[in-house]
Protein backbone atom coordinates (compact mmCIF):
# COMPACT_ATOMS: atom_id res chain seq x y z
CA UNK A 1 0.00 0.00 0.00
CA UNK A 2 1.67 3.26 -0.93
CA UNK A 3 0.30 6.06 1.53
CA UNK A 4 2.34 9.05 -0.13
CA UNK A 5 -0.34 10.82 -2.06
CA UNK A 6 -2.81 10.05 1.24
CA UNK A 7 -0.01 11.79 3.18
CA UNK A 8 0.30 14.20 1.43
CA UNK A 9 4.09 15.35 -0.56
CA UNK A 10 6.38 13.43 -2.97
CA UNK A 11 8.83 9.88 -1.46
CA UNK A 12 11.97 11.27 -2.09
CA UNK A 13 14.05 9.82 -4.61
CA UNK A 14 17.01 7.29 -4.36
CA UNK A 15 18.58 6.63 -7.33
CA UNK A 16 21.86 7.59 -8.75
CA UNK A 17 24.88 10.16 -6.89
CA UNK A 18 23.69 13.17 -4.47
CA UNK A 19 24.33 16.41 -5.71
CA UNK A 20 27.00 18.35 -4.54
CA UNK A 21 25.04 20.17 -1.92
CA UNK A 22 22.67 17.16 -0.88
CA UNK A 23 24.57 16.61 2.15
CA UNK A 24 23.61 20.25 3.26
CA UNK A 25 20.33 19.41 3.83
CA UNK A 26 18.63 16.75 6.07
CA UNK A 27 17.02 13.67 4.82
CA UNK A 28 13.36 14.67 3.43
CA UNK A 29 10.27 12.46 4.50
CA UNK A 30 6.42 12.48 4.77
CA UNK A 31 5.21 13.48 7.53
CA UNK A 32 3.47 10.31 9.29
CA UNK A 33 0.83 10.69 11.92
CA UNK A 34 1.21 8.94 15.15
CA UNK A 35 -0.56 5.33 16.13
CA UNK A 36 -2.28 4.64 19.30
CA UNK A 37 -0.22 3.90 22.36
CA UNK A 38 -0.66 0.14 23.49
CA UNK A 39 0.29 -1.57 26.58
CA UNK A 40 1.72 -5.23 25.88
CA UNK A 41 3.29 -7.80 28.02
CA UNK A 42 7.18 -7.92 27.71
CA UNK A 43 8.47 -11.89 28.45
CA UNK A 44 12.02 -12.76 29.20
CA UNK A 45 12.73 -15.68 27.24
CA UNK A 46 14.21 -17.59 30.15
CA UNK A 47 12.76 -18.11 33.74
CA UNK A 48 14.20 -18.14 36.73
CA UNK A 49 12.12 -20.17 39.19
CA UNK A 50 14.63 -19.95 42.53
CA UNK A 51 17.50 -20.95 41.49
CA UNK A 52 16.48 -23.12 37.99
CA UNK A 53 16.55 -21.17 34.36
CA UNK A 54 14.00 -22.61 32.23
CA UNK A 55 13.22 -21.66 28.30
CA UNK A 56 9.63 -19.45 27.98
CA UNK A 57 6.93 -21.21 26.01
CA UNK A 58 7.79 -20.31 22.20
CA UNK A 59 11.13 -18.75 23.45
CA UNK A 60 12.82 -22.15 22.93
CA UNK A 61 15.53 -21.24 20.34
CA UNK A 62 17.41 -19.14 22.51
CA UNK A 63 18.54 -21.56 24.98
CA UNK A 64 19.01 -23.73 22.47
CA UNK A 65 21.73 -21.74 20.77
CA UNK A 66 23.85 -22.16 23.99
CA UNK A 67 24.06 -18.40 25.14
CA UNK A 68 24.51 -18.21 28.71
CA UNK A 69 21.53 -18.14 31.06
CA UNK A 70 22.07 -15.02 32.93
CA UNK A 71 22.32 -13.25 29.67
CA UNK A 72 19.15 -14.98 28.18
CA UNK A 73 17.62 -13.84 31.20
CA UNK A 74 17.74 -10.21 30.47
CA UNK A 75 16.61 -10.32 27.21
CA UNK A 76 12.44 -9.47 26.94
CA UNK A 77 10.31 -9.19 23.68
CA UNK A 78 6.43 -8.43 23.53
CA UNK A 79 4.46 -10.08 21.23
CA UNK A 80 2.36 -6.78 20.12
CA UNK A 81 0.12 -8.72 17.40
CA UNK A 82 0.74 -12.77 16.26
CA UNK A 83 -1.87 -13.62 14.56
CA UNK A 84 -2.04 -17.78 12.78
CA UNK A 85 -1.81 -15.86 9.37
CA UNK A 86 1.65 -14.49 8.93
CA UNK A 87 2.10 -12.44 5.36
CA UNK A 88 4.48 -9.94 7.36
CA UNK A 89 7.18 -10.63 9.91
CA UNK A 90 8.06 -7.25 11.57
CA UNK A 91 10.76 -7.05 14.81
CA UNK A 92 12.04 -3.99 15.87
CA UNK A 93 14.66 -3.94 19.22
CA UNK A 94 15.50 -1.23 21.15
CA UNK A 95 19.30 -0.75 21.94
CA UNK A 96 21.76 -1.50 24.68
CA UNK A 97 20.56 -0.53 28.10
CA UNK A 98 23.83 1.17 29.88
CA UNK A 99 22.50 1.80 33.64
CA UNK A 100 20.20 -0.31 35.91
CA UNK A 101 17.67 2.06 34.54
CA UNK A 102 15.49 1.06 31.89
CA UNK A 103 15.91 3.01 28.45
CA UNK A 104 13.45 4.79 25.99
CA UNK A 105 13.12 4.43 22.20
CA UNK A 106 11.71 6.02 19.07
CA UNK A 107 11.93 2.64 17.65
CA UNK A 108 10.09 0.51 20.00
CA UNK A 109 8.09 3.11 21.79
CA UNK A 110 8.96 1.90 25.25
CA UNK A 111 9.61 4.87 28.12
CA UNK A 112 12.90 4.93 30.07
CA UNK A 113 10.93 3.23 32.66
CA UNK A 114 9.66 0.35 30.82
CA UNK A 115 11.19 -2.47 33.03
CA UNK A 116 9.78 -0.78 36.74
CA UNK A 117 7.15 -3.98 36.44
CA UNK A 118 9.69 -6.59 35.76
CA UNK A 119 9.30 -9.73 37.39
CA UNK A 120 11.21 -13.28 37.15
CA UNK A 121 9.10 -14.16 34.38
CA UNK A 122 7.84 -10.59 32.74
CA UNK A 123 7.18 -7.05 32.26
CA UNK A 124 3.40 -6.92 32.57
CA UNK A 125 2.87 -3.39 31.71
CA UNK A 126 4.91 -1.64 28.75
CA UNK A 127 3.19 0.83 27.01
CA UNK A 128 4.43 2.00 23.91
CA UNK A 129 4.17 4.80 22.16
CA UNK A 130 2.02 5.69 19.82
CA UNK A 131 5.02 8.34 18.18
CA UNK A 132 7.60 5.38 17.91
CA UNK A 133 8.04 3.40 14.63
CA UNK A 134 6.50 0.31 15.46
CA UNK A 135 3.55 2.10 16.02
CA UNK A 136 3.22 4.19 13.48
CA UNK A 137 4.21 1.77 11.54
CA UNK A 138 1.38 -0.82 12.96
CA UNK A 139 -1.73 2.25 12.48
CA UNK A 140 -0.67 2.77 8.70
CA UNK A 141 -1.40 -0.40 7.22
CA UNK A 142 2.00 -0.69 5.39
CA UNK A 143 2.25 -4.58 5.99
CA UNK A 144 -1.27 -6.79 5.68
CA UNK A 145 -3.73 -5.51 8.92
CA UNK A 146 -4.68 -8.78 11.03
CA UNK A 147 -1.91 -10.43 9.02
CA UNK A 148 1.09 -9.43 10.32
CA UNK A 149 3.36 -10.53 13.40
CA UNK A 150 4.99 -7.29 15.93
CA UNK A 151 7.05 -8.00 18.23
CA UNK A 152 9.22 -5.43 20.14
CA UNK A 153 12.14 -6.30 21.71
CA UNK A 154 12.44 -4.95 24.58
CA UNK A 155 16.11 -5.42 26.11
CA UNK A 156 18.34 -7.63 23.52
CA UNK A 157 20.96 -7.74 25.89
CA UNK A 158 23.13 -8.09 23.15
CA UNK A 159 25.81 -6.06 24.86
CA UNK A 160 28.87 -4.50 23.28
CA UNK A 161 31.51 -5.74 25.46
CA UNK A 162 30.12 -9.26 25.55
CA UNK A 163 32.66 -11.58 23.91
CA UNK A 164 32.13 -13.34 20.15
CA UNK A 165 31.13 -16.04 20.59
CA UNK A 166 28.29 -15.13 23.10
CA UNK A 167 27.46 -12.44 20.62
CA UNK A 168 27.21 -15.29 18.17
CA UNK A 169 24.98 -17.29 20.29
CA UNK A 170 22.52 -14.53 20.61
CA UNK A 171 22.50 -14.07 16.99
CA UNK A 172 21.51 -17.78 16.71
CA UNK A 173 19.02 -17.25 19.06
CA UNK A 174 17.25 -14.52 18.13
CA UNK A 175 17.38 -15.27 14.30
CA UNK A 176 16.04 -19.09 15.02
CA UNK A 177 13.23 -17.75 16.96
CA UNK A 178 12.40 -15.52 14.16
CA UNK A 179 12.52 -17.63 11.50
CA UNK A 180 10.16 -20.07 13.49
CA UNK A 181 7.51 -17.54 12.80
CA UNK A 182 7.73 -17.81 9.20
CA UNK A 183 4.68 -19.48 7.38
CA UNK A 184 4.33 -20.66 4.16
CA UNK A 185 2.46 -17.30 3.65
CA UNK A 186 5.03 -14.94 4.70
CA UNK A 187 6.88 -12.87 1.85
CA UNK A 188 8.16 -10.11 3.92
CA UNK A 189 10.16 -9.45 7.15
CA UNK A 190 11.10 -5.99 8.35
CA UNK A 191 13.63 -5.77 10.92
CA UNK A 192 14.58 -2.57 12.88
CA UNK A 193 16.94 -1.36 15.69
CA UNK A 194 18.67 1.28 17.04
CA UNK A 195 22.44 1.27 18.67
CA UNK A 196 23.60 -1.97 19.74
CA UNK A 197 20.00 -2.95 18.42
CA UNK A 198 20.70 -2.09 14.75
CA UNK A 199 23.57 -4.02 14.50
CA UNK A 200 21.80 -7.16 15.86
CA UNK A 201 19.25 -7.09 13.49
CA UNK A 202 22.04 -6.41 10.73
CA UNK A 203 23.52 -9.80 11.93
CA UNK A 204 20.26 -11.46 11.90
CA UNK A 205 19.58 -10.30 8.42
CA UNK A 206 22.50 -11.91 7.40
CA UNK A 207 21.50 -15.13 8.68
CA UNK A 208 17.85 -14.58 6.99
CA UNK A 209 19.94 -14.06 3.85
CA UNK A 210 21.90 -16.92 3.83
CA UNK A 211 19.11 -19.75 4.81
CA UNK A 212 18.31 -20.60 0.99
CA UNK A 213 14.51 -21.38 2.02
CA UNK A 214 13.84 -17.94 2.71
CA UNK A 215 14.49 -16.76 -0.94
CA UNK A 216 10.95 -15.97 -2.04
CA UNK A 217 11.03 -13.58 1.11
CA UNK A 218 11.64 -10.15 1.07
CA UNK A 219 13.85 -8.91 3.51
CA UNK A 220 13.74 -5.28 5.05
CA UNK A 221 16.47 -3.98 7.00
CA UNK A 222 16.16 -0.32 9.53
CA UNK A 223 19.26 0.60 11.33
CA UNK A 224 19.04 4.01 13.55
CA UNK A 225 22.95 4.87 14.11
CA UNK A 226 23.50 0.75 14.89
CA UNK A 227 26.68 0.10 16.54
CA UNK A 228 28.69 -2.78 15.95
CA UNK A 229 32.36 -3.53 17.75
CA UNK A 230 34.99 -2.74 15.79
CA UNK A 231 38.08 -4.56 18.13
CA UNK A 232 36.02 -7.86 17.43
CA UNK A 233 35.43 -6.85 13.92
CA UNK A 234 31.51 -7.44 14.36
CA UNK A 235 29.85 -7.03 10.96
CA UNK A 236 33.15 -7.15 9.58
CA UNK A 237 34.45 -3.09 10.95
CA UNK A 238 37.60 -2.22 11.35
CA UNK A 239 39.44 0.77 12.42
CA UNK A 240 39.37 2.86 9.73
CA UNK A 241 37.33 6.40 10.86
CA UNK A 242 34.95 7.66 8.12
CA UNK A 243 33.44 11.62 9.21
CA UNK A 244 30.30 12.70 8.81
CA UNK A 245 30.25 15.13 6.83
CA UNK A 246 27.17 16.83 8.35
CA UNK A 247 28.84 17.05 11.55
CA UNK A 248 28.38 20.04 13.81
CA UNK A 249 30.97 22.52 13.86
CA UNK A 250 33.37 20.82 17.06
CA UNK A 251 32.24 17.30 17.11
CA UNK A 252 34.39 14.46 15.75
CA UNK A 253 31.24 12.60 14.58
CA UNK A 254 32.30 9.59 12.29
CA UNK A 255 31.85 5.70 12.45
CA UNK A 256 34.19 2.66 11.66
CA UNK A 257 34.30 1.22 8.05
CA UNK A 258 32.91 -1.49 6.87
CA UNK A 259 32.80 -3.44 3.48
CA UNK A 260 28.85 -3.63 3.13
CA UNK A 261 28.67 -5.77 -0.08
CA UNK A 262 31.30 -8.23 1.44
CA UNK A 263 28.77 -8.94 4.41
CA UNK A 264 25.84 -9.35 2.40
CA UNK A 265 27.26 -11.38 -0.80
CA UNK A 266 23.78 -12.89 -1.28
CA UNK A 267 21.51 -9.72 -1.73
CA UNK A 268 18.61 -10.86 -3.58
CA UNK A 269 15.54 -9.32 -2.28
CA UNK A 270 17.10 -7.50 0.70
CA UNK A 271 16.78 -3.88 1.25
CA UNK A 272 18.83 -1.72 3.61
CA UNK A 273 18.58 1.61 5.37
CA UNK A 274 21.15 3.04 7.89
CA UNK A 275 20.20 6.39 9.07
CA UNK A 276 24.25 7.72 10.64
CA UNK A 277 25.67 10.23 13.31
CA UNK A 278 28.51 8.32 14.13
CA UNK A 279 29.12 10.21 17.43
CA UNK A 280 30.69 8.64 20.33
CA UNK A 281 28.38 7.05 22.24
CA UNK A 282 30.56 7.69 25.53
CA UNK A 283 33.66 9.56 25.59
CA UNK A 284 36.83 7.46 25.06
CA UNK A 285 35.26 4.45 24.30
CA UNK A 286 35.69 4.37 20.54
CA UNK A 287 32.30 3.07 20.20
CA UNK A 288 31.03 4.45 17.55
CA UNK A 289 28.49 3.09 14.50
CA UNK A 290 29.18 1.80 11.40
CA UNK A 291 29.05 2.85 8.21
CA UNK A 292 29.69 1.43 4.62
CA UNK A 293 31.75 3.44 1.67
CA UNK A 294 32.10 3.26 -1.54
CA UNK A 295 35.28 2.37 -3.68
CA UNK A 296 38.08 0.22 -2.85
CA UNK A 297 39.16 1.87 0.41
CA UNK A 298 37.39 4.29 3.16
CA UNK A 299 37.15 7.53 2.54
CA UNK A 300 38.21 10.51 5.20
CA UNK A 301 34.89 11.68 5.06
CA UNK A 302 31.67 10.02 3.90
CA UNK A 303 28.59 10.60 1.58
CA UNK A 304 25.33 9.49 1.43
CA UNK A 305 25.30 6.46 -0.71
CA UNK A 306 22.45 4.76 -2.37
CA UNK A 307 23.20 1.16 -4.00
CA UNK A 308 19.58 -0.01 -5.13
CA UNK A 309 19.86 -2.75 -2.11
CA UNK A 310 22.12 -0.28 0.62
CA UNK A 311 20.66 3.20 1.44
CA UNK A 312 22.90 5.14 3.81
CA UNK A 313 22.01 9.04 5.03
CA UNK A 314 24.37 10.84 7.16
CA UNK A 315 22.90 12.99 9.89
CA UNK A 316 23.75 15.88 12.17
CA UNK A 317 21.96 14.45 15.64
CA UNK A 318 23.87 13.30 18.34
CA UNK A 319 23.25 9.02 19.18
CA UNK A 320 20.49 9.27 21.46
CA UNK A 321 18.83 11.52 19.31
CA UNK A 322 18.59 9.37 16.86
CA UNK A 323 17.50 6.93 18.96
CA UNK A 324 14.64 8.80 20.20
CA UNK A 325 13.73 11.49 18.54
CA UNK A 326 11.07 12.47 20.38
CA UNK A 327 12.98 13.26 23.97
CA UNK A 328 16.38 14.08 23.46
CA UNK A 329 16.53 16.98 20.78
CA UNK A 330 15.57 20.40 22.05
CA UNK A 331 11.99 21.30 21.62
CA UNK A 332 12.89 22.99 18.73
CA UNK A 333 14.45 20.71 16.64
CA UNK A 334 12.49 17.68 17.23
CA UNK A 335 10.19 17.94 14.23
CA UNK A 336 13.48 17.58 11.96
CA UNK A 337 15.18 15.35 13.49
CA UNK A 338 11.85 12.66 13.63
CA UNK A 339 11.65 13.44 9.79
CA UNK A 340 15.15 12.60 9.26
CA UNK A 341 15.12 9.44 11.83
CA UNK A 342 11.99 7.68 12.44
CA UNK A 343 9.33 9.25 9.30
CA UNK A 344 12.53 8.86 7.04
CA UNK A 345 12.78 5.32 7.53
CA UNK A 346 8.92 4.86 7.37
CA UNK A 347 9.06 6.83 3.72
CA UNK A 348 12.07 4.73 2.77
CA UNK A 349 9.71 1.73 3.50
CA UNK A 350 6.85 3.01 1.91
CA UNK A 351 8.86 3.58 -1.20
CA UNK A 352 9.70 0.26 -1.40
CA UNK A 353 6.27 -1.70 -0.71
Amino acid sequence: MNLALLLGGAVAGCGGAPEPDALEAQAQSLTWPSGSSRTVVSRRVVTLNGVTFQAAPGFEHFRAAGAPDLALHNVRIAEVDAPAVREALVVMSAGQKISSSGHSSGVTGQASNWDASCNSVSCPNVTLDGRSLAMKLSAQGLFPSGRTYLSVINDANFDHLFDSDTKQRLVNGFSGWLQAQVRPETRAIYLAGSSRGGCLMMRVAQALRANTALDGVTVYVSSFDGVCRNSQGELGTFDSKVNNPVRPWGTFYGCWATNMTAQFPRRHRLHIFHVVGGQEVAPATGIRAFTAYNGATPPSTGTNLDWGWYKQTWVKWQHKEIGNPYTDPSASEQAQAVADTVDAHLTWLNGLL
